[in-house]
């Protein structure tokens, strides 16, 4: 009988531990969450323009056309789109070497840069990444926002693409470091390759140099306000060959700084943001590079960097969950090369362009979770011929083009 008491006893000792061991197990799986969004678009533009992804991600009005004394490109186009909604997934837990661990994953239906209409619906991966974070120290790996894309102070625009090109628009693989000094006073450090945003040029230019882009930041963050610098350096071998079949090591560098700041007051916010550096093209701005000797006279020559400039600022006013209004404005003026020399062979995005502006008032109106937007956009831009004598010089200068762009989005939010 005694045997039979203990063997009961045992048995449910052992459901005991076995049902403490399946819940222990459970609090150790991850938490998945879903979340993101379905939006309509609509927009109609009045002058044709430059831009990807069917139209969605908007650059700057093209140079004049004239075809039979008429410039062609004065041509009004009507878009509707539903490929900027998403779709995320949160991951969280269970901890690992004494940190919090989570993760995210969101994809939209945006396709890949330059992709024919035929792939804009298809689905891309936009943030892909393990992040790992201790009291000071976090450590993120995967794809996420570059650095000079600020996640504390961007353009709440409607449009897609974050006020291109005025803004930096860069999502990349990367191992980035954030270090917390004090509460409010952070440092970051990334290594980054580029994959689907890259320098305009050859496309193995960043892997075949062997080394990543290097970005840092300071930050100072509040409630009220945010400000910080961000600077980098990136590497480029555009060929391994010359013309003539003999192995070349020639590489180009090119620097950026962006500075920044946030403040908000109330219901009000007020935005500025900007850039300075050189071949800027994989933030999609205005940019690039290119040969600085003559290319049939000298088997392997060197580059010489574009330099360009980007400034914006934005004021929004919003009331919380009802309605909220926003102007944006945007500046960007192409410097020249940074060498006064020979120029050929360029890989550049609006090479061309002199300057460009952007002037972009907007409305939102929110009930629960669907909103209804609404944007005006006028962008601008100003265009120049080589003096074709070699180098970057501008013999001429075209009067600006511009696109009225008339947006409308209803979106909801899950």
């Amino acid at each position: 009988m005694r045997k039979i008491y203990f063997i009961t006893l045992l048995l449910a000792l052992a459901s005991v531990v076995n049902a403490q061991d399946e819940k222990t197990e459970k609090k150790k799986e991850p938490v998945v969450k879903f979340s993101g969004h379905i939006r309509y678009e609509a927009y109609f533009d009045s002058y044709m323009s430059v831009y990807s992804r069917n139209g969605d991600v908007y650059l700057y009005p093209k140079r004049v056309n004239f075809v039979n004394g008429e410039d062609i490109n004065k041509n009004g186009q009507l878009t509707m789109l539903a490929a900027q909604s998403r779709v995320r997934a949160k991951i969280s837990g269970p901890d690992a070497f004494g940190a919090k661990v989570s993760g995210l994953v969101e994809v939209d239906f945006l396709g890949k840069m330059g992709a024919p209409i035929d792939f804009v619906q298809t689905p891309r991966i936009r943030h892909m990444f393990v992040k790992m974070s201790w009291d000071k120290l976090q450590l993120i790996f995967g794809q996420t926002w570059h650095p000079v894309f600020v996640t504390q102070c961007f353009p709440m625009v409607l449009g897609m693409g974050a006020a291109l090109p005025y803004n930096p628009l860069n999502r990349s693989p990367q191992i980035k470091a954030t270090y917390k000094l004090t509460d409010n006073l952070q440092v970051e450090g990334a290594l980054l390759s580029y994959l689907d945003f890259r320098s305009k040029g050859p496309v193995n230019a960043q892997r075949d140099a062997g080394l990543p882009d290097f970005h840092g930041s300071f930050k100072y963050l509040s409630d009220n306000l945010a400000t910080g610098v961000v600077g980098g350096y990136k590497v480029l071998k555009p060929r391994l060959e010359t013309d003539n079949g003999n192995i070349t090591d020639k590489t180009i560098g090119s620097f950026d700084v962006a500075a920044f700041a946030k403040y908000k007051i109330s219901k009000l916010t007020f935005k500025v943001y900007g850039i300075y550096g050189q071949n800027l093209t994989p933030y999609v701005s205005i940019g690039g590079y290119g040969a600085a000797q003559n290319p049939t006279s000298v088997d392997d020559y060197t580059y010489s960097n574009i330099v360009s400039m980007n400034l914006w600022s934005e004021i929004m006013y919003k009331v919380s969950g009802k309605f909220c209004a926003g102007l944006f404005a945007g500046y960007s003026d192409n410097l020249g090369t940074s060498e006064n020399s020979y120029y050929d062979l360029g890989y550049t995005l609006g090479g061309n362009i002199d300057k460009t502006y952007r002037i972009s008032p907007r409305v939102a109106f929110m009930s629960g979770n669907f909103m209804f937007g609404l944007e005006y956009m006028l962008t601008s831009a100003t265009y120049f011929d080589l003096a074709g004598n070699g180098k970057y010089e501008a013999a001429n200068t075209d009067g600006a083009v511009s696109n009225n762009r008339f947006y409308f989005s209803a979106t909801y939010k899950f």
